[in-house]
């Protein structure tokens, strides 16, 4: 019969046990460049954008940085929906409020936002042709949420010279502390078990 590692039955359920470890609220973020936009573009700008998503108490809180753009930023925004997870090459509408988030930095190259925590049920978060194209403010939020968890959005900074947008991301999951600690474990568990298992053999 073949030897199984205990180590390895470790690593299997702490494994099976992350997706319900998986606590809400969700982070997910965003590398934003000019090379993300369709089509790229040739910018020193660059920025990183969170979304801390918790689909239970129906809140988004939005965090970016911004620096280097080439003229002065005229609107930033999430984009929603992709017809697939990162599909590139495309561009789809704005899903959130226009032209921007509440009290976002506009007019300058470079800045930081963090926002208050938007209510999702609510009209004043989203791009009212959005939650048309959607057919209301509930269809509006749960397609905004399946499109932030299913890796069918971007956050996009428009500026003056490239109204269609200088640097984009596409927003992912960020991955969690707790599932990190314990895939960690499991590895370490995984290389002693077979230390332990090599040095009973000789």
């Amino acid at each position: 019969m073949k030897y199984v590692s205990p180590a390895w039955v470790l690593l299997a359920a702490l494994m099976l046990q992350a997706p319900a470890a998986h606590a809400v609220p969700m982070t997910f973020v965003a590398n934003l460049s000019g090379a993300n936009e369709v089509p790229p573009v040739v910018t020193p700008g660059t920025g990183l954008a969170t979304a801390i998503l918790d689909p239970t108490a129906q809140t988004l809180q939005i965090n970016a940085t911004f620096s280097g753009l080439t003229s002065n930023d005229v609107a930033a925004h999430i984009h929603c929906c992709l017809a697939s997870p990162f599909l590139t090459g495309v561009n789809v509408g704005v899903a959130t409020t226009v032209p921007a988030f509440p009290l976002f930095p506009l007019g300058v190259t470079s800045g930081t936002y963090t926002s208050a925590v938007f209510d999702l049920t609510q009209a004043t978060i989203y791009n009212p042709a959005f939650v048309t194209l959607q057919g209301g403010i509930p269809q509006a939020e749960a397609a905004l949420i399946a499109g932030i968890q299913n890796g069918e959005t971007y956050f996009n900074i428009h500026t003056v010279n490239f109204g269609g947008g200088e640097i984009r991301g596409f927003l992912v999951a960020a991955p969690e502390p707790a599932s990190l600690v314990l895939l960690g474990t499991a590895l370490l568990g995984l290389g002693l078990m077979r230390r332990r298992h090599r040095a009973a053999r000789s």
